[in-house]
């Protein structure tokens, strides 16, 4: 097996992954709130995100290894 399977599956998971944060960014920016709140809001989820994509490529790592 060459290994098409899983790049396969790793490009549907980072385009369902940019295609949330992509649908996220544009909620909060959408949303009918304050400036300050928003950027509050969307600082916490690039920062959960930040962490889950870090935790993710920890995983990677760990099963290349």
């Amino acid at each position: 097996m060459n290994g098409n399977g899983r790049n396969t599956g790793l490009v549907a998971l980072f385009s369902f992954l940019i295609g949330g944060a992509i649908g996220a960014g544009l909620a909060f920016l959408m949303t009918p709130q304050s400036g300050k709140k928003t950027r509050r809001q969307l600082r916490h989820f690039v920062e959960d995100a930040r962490e889950q994509a870090l935790e993710y490529a920890d995983k990677l790592r760990e099963k290349v290894l």
